[in-house]
């Protein structure tokens, strides 16, 4: 498992306080499946000269101190961890209130988890998104009227979580308001939304529809089963040239533009009128499992360009400045 530097262990006793350690880059996580990414990432730090220190939760109570003591001092910092483990949260107030590089900046994160704050920013932008009604959660609001016209939508569309990922809480086969209300009940802690459910269109048996990883400024499409929710191959230039796949790029920039964000995934259909639809708008934390150790996973050529991406925005930093 990667690890980076271990706090305090070239001493001992109260002489700690007098080492200063460094990491080039602290990556908070909680979730044990992002293991063989984090292996492949320090290889890749390891390579450049670089240190990535792993922050899981059994490490973070000597890191924190280590920071807040300013035995460690850091250059970069990525959150994966603090959405679903509130026990990082004091890492990411020290992130906000230090000058350290946030690949992730995490009052930029905060509102890319919501997707109605993204829905507006993309319409604003010139994006394509499918028509959407935002909901409140059952909890918040326990009556409501149903919507005079839910045509915008289609038949039939789709119900989902307004913050979350992954698939979960997504149902695709709601027709009238009482499924609405259904799946108010299901998840009553949930502000939802209802989308017009995009009908992609077939290249040749291939459903046009992609997930594009963006990091650091390198964009990289992936063909993308929605029906299966599993990577296909990576967008390859002749498939970029025969399909006209250019907009997945320029989409990708603007997404990080309006996001603010530079590590994410964002999902793009391409319907029949050739329209490129951003049906999913960006996505954070990026689910880094990868291929053959996780069938759902992106393929093992993505993985590898996302951690040598990573590695490199990092190796272009400025240098760190010892603490006062």
């Amino acid at each position: 498992m990667a690890g980076g530097g271990r706090l305090g262990q070239s001493g001992s006793g109260d002489g700690l306080r007098n080492v200063i350690e460094r990491a080039d880059l602290l990556l908070a996580h909680d979730w044990p499946y992002d293991a063989p990414f984090l292996q492949l990432l320090e290889e890749r730090f390891t390579a450049l000269g670089l240190r990535l220190w792993c922050v899981g939760p059994d490490r973070l109570p000597a890191v924190l101190a280590g920071l807040l003591e300013r035995r460690l001092i850091a250059r970069a910092f990525l959150d994966r961890a603090s959405d679903t483990s509130p026990e990082f949260l004091p890492l990411v107030a020290w992130a906000q209130g230090s000058q350290v590089h946030a690949v992730n900046p995490p009052q930029r994160q905060r509102i890319a988890w919501r997707k109605t704050n993204l829905h507006w920013e993309f319409l604003r932008a010139g994006l394509l998104v499918p028509a959407l009604i935002a909901v409140p959660a059952l909890q918040l609001l326990p009556t409501i009227a149903a919507p005079q016209d839910l045509s915008a939508l289609g038949q039939p569309f789709c119900v989902k979580p307004d913050v979350g990922g992954g698939g979960w809480g997504v149902r695709i086969d709601a027709s009238t308001w009482s499924d609405v209300e259904a799946a108010r009940r299901q998840m009553p802690e949930e502000d939802l939304i209802l989308q017009q459910l995009v009908i992609p269109e077939i290249f040749e048996g291939q459903r046009a529809w992609f997930r594009v990883l963006h990091a650091c400024d390198q964009v990289i499409p992936c063909w993308w089963d929605d029906q299966t929710r599993c990577y296909g191959a990576p967008v390859s230039e002749v498939d970029r040239l025969r399909w006209g796949l250019d907009p997945l790029w320029r989409i990708s920039h603007q997404a990080a533009e309006i996001s603010g964000l530079r590590l994410f995934s964002t999902e793009i259909a391409c319907d029949a009128d050739h329209r490129f639809i951003v049906v999913d708008y960006v996505n954070d934390p990026v689910d880094l499992r990868f291929q053959p150790h996780a069938r759902e996973g992106m393929p093992a050529s993505v993985a590898r360009r996302l951690a040598e991406a990573l590695a490199d925005h990092v190796k272009n930093l400025p240098a760190i400045p010892f603490p006062p």
